[in-house]
């Protein structure tokens, strides 16, 4: 099978995939001709999302009378990315239409195989970004910052370490997403705030010791409940296994950070001073200090709220329910709450409940404090008018909808919303689909015996070399392979179902027990830690951090990215591998 054009085409799909996610490039398309205009306006006043013309605000100026032939047919060209928001897309649609993928292999990459469920996995990652954004709205990291930077002292080696120890402790018991999703606009604000720029020392530890620590719990780290699942390990061992190994590499990293990368006092200053800012340009005198919070009460009910989610998903893990069942309810919960505060402050402000009784209608308002003087003024525009423009002109729009909507109704929810990382989900789910394929079509069993190869040349060295060839062996390719496979997830699927098709090749009793679990747990160790290797795209939490920090207007450019975690990466393999190796010949299995 392996050997078909089918299987070959999958193979280079897969991986061109990964490299073009990696360095997206940009093709240009016509996005605005004659005939796609013409198409595109009766479309959207068919559909209402638009008025019809003369009545669209966004339609161009009319030409003037004796001016038609001056008219000339224009095209306008469009530039679009091809990333990792686009590329899996395409190579699904791709192999689905050469008959590589099938319904039943769209359908596996979705509901999972062999104990491996993206289904639920998705669900827990979109959950929890859902409240982590949430409760940013409210301000609190803000003020954490500021409340931070004031008590922590003046000594910058010592914050850096406090916060270091923190983000570790962080990065266990809630797993690396959320630090990522809560730190990194904690160390953007508190770099503004302590004239810290760039805030490269910072968020790099921040990163790195996040996914360093979420090796420890299975809860912690998407990637650890996809090989719990497929190797049928109680959360328990997992953890016995995971933390020495994870230990040990968050204290040799520290030194590599503070004495060697970031030793130059502009990362790192000595003495560290807060800058007291006044009210950003545009803001009224009422709005909050940058060290109070927007909405305390929002605060607390969120924070709350996440404490909870977090502390039943780590005590129910041994029960092994399904993880969206403990985080889901909470976001729609959060959820509610949003949209309570939103109609709440909506109905408070003067004129709210005496504006046009259909919210669709009163297009003009701006902001819910001039919603009074807002629906006068179109009150009084609509009597000047005829009755027929008036019928046409105040017909309810999507787009007269989403701007009453976003502007009015739900300001809370409409900021969440554009925030969330729907398209990672597309990504993961479309990475899923390509790495079944792989399976589909033989390659698994190929990588399989490459894998026994290996293993089979260490024994010849020697028995006790074979554990060190699994251990070393597994942490180099799972984090290589983090980049090229579609995220650590993706790894993770793919080399977990090579150790499956390995085991279960192998002959009863062949398989040395130290060495099983050496590569099991190596798998484990390398697909948290290739979150810091060389390309965003090697996990999902590096691809939102690298949007966090873009929205709080930080840049770390793909070359600084791979530069820093080289020696990083080296450290956490060399330091890992070697604890891992001397704990299998003591833990028992």
């Amino acid at each position: 099978m392996v050997g078909s054009w089918r299987s070959i085409l999958a193979l280079i799909v897969f991986f061109l995939t990964n490299i073009v996610g990696v360095f997206p490039f940009k093709v240009s398309i016509p996005v605005s001709t004659p005939v796609i205009n013409t198409l595109t306006a009766k479309a959207a006043v068919f559909l209402r999302v638009c008025l019809p013309s003369g009545l669209c605000c966004k339609d161009h100026p009319k030409v003037a009378p004796g001016q038609e032939r001056e008219r000339r047919p224009v095209v306008i060209w469009s530039s679009v990315t091809i990333g990792f928001q686009t590329v899996p897309l395409i190579s699904v649609l791709l192999l689905l239409a050469t008959g590589v993928l099938h319904g039943k292999e769209i359908r596996e990459g979705i509901s999972g195989t062999n104990g491996i469920q993206p289904l639920d996995i998705m669900a827990l990652f979109i959950s929890l970004a859902y409240l982590a954004i949430s409760l940013d709205t409210t301000g609190l990291f803000r003020f954490l910052a500021f409340w931070v930077v004031r008590k922590g002292g003046s000594s910058g080696k010592r914050l850096y370490l406090y916060l270091y120890s923190f983000f570790f402790a962080a990065g266990i018991l809630v797993g690396n997403d959320p630090v990522v999703l809560f730190g990194t606009p904690f160390l953007a604000y508190f770099s503004t705030a302590s004239g810290i720029v760039p805030p490269t020392a910072w968020v790099f530890a921040q990163f790195m010791v996040a996914n360093t620590a979420a090796a420890v719990l299975p809860s912690a780290n998407l990637t650890n409940l996809v090989l719990t699942g497929a190797f049928s390990l109680s959360y328990i061992t997992y953890a016995v296994h995971a933390i020495l190994p994870t230990l040990a590499t968050g204290v040799a990293l520290y030194p590599i950070l503070a004495f060697v990368l970031f030793k130059s006092e502009k990362y790192v200053p000595r003495q560290i001073d807060v800058v007291e800012f006044q009210h950003p340009h545009g803001e009224t005198a009422n709005a909050p200090a940058p060290d109070e919070l927007t909405d305390k009460k929002g605060a607390i009910f969120g924070s709350t709220l996440l404490a909870v989610t977090l502390a039943v998903l780590v005590g129910t893990s041994p029960l092994k329910i399904p993880v969206w069942m403990v985080t889901v309810p909470p976001a729609l919960i959060m959820l509610a709450r949003d949209i309570w505060h939103d109609r709440h402050l909506w109905k408070k402000q003067p004129g709210a409940e005496q504006c046009c009784p259909e919210p669709m209608n009163c297009v003009p308002m701006q902001t819910v404090s001039s919603t009074a003087k807002s629906c006068k003024t179109t009150m009084d525009s609509i009597v000047e008018k005829p009755v027929e423009n008036f019928t046409r002109a105040h017909q309810p729009t999507l787009d007269s909808w989403y701007q009453n909507v976003t502007k009015n109704t739900l300001p809370t929810v409409s900021t969440i919303a554009p925030r969330l990382p729907i398209s990672l989900v597309l990504f993961a789910f479309c990475m899923f689909i390509l790495v079944q394929a792989l399976t589909t079509q033989g390659w698994v069993e190929v990588f399989s015996g490459w894998w026994s190869a290996w293993i089979h040349v260490c024994e010849k060295v020697g028995t006790g070399f074979a554990t060190a060839g699994a251990v070393y062996g597994m942490l180099v390719v799972s984090t290589f392979l983090c980049n090229i496979c579609g995220t650590n997830i993706g790894a993770t699927i793919l080399l977990a179902r090579v150790l499956q098709s390995w085991l279960s090749a192998a002959a009863p009793n062949t398989v040395d027990p130290k060495v099983r679990l050496g590569a099991i747990y190596a798998l484990a160790l390398g697909t948290n830690f290739g979150a810091y290797t060389f390309s965003f795209s090697a996990s999902l939490a590096g691809l939102l951090w690298r949007d966090i920090l873009r929205q709080k207007g930080i840049s770390v450019s793909q070359r600084q990215f791979a530069l820093f975690n080289l020696p990083s990466i080296a450290v956490a393999v060399v330091v890992s591998g070697a604890i891992l190796i001397a704990q299998v010949h003591v833990v028992p299995r």
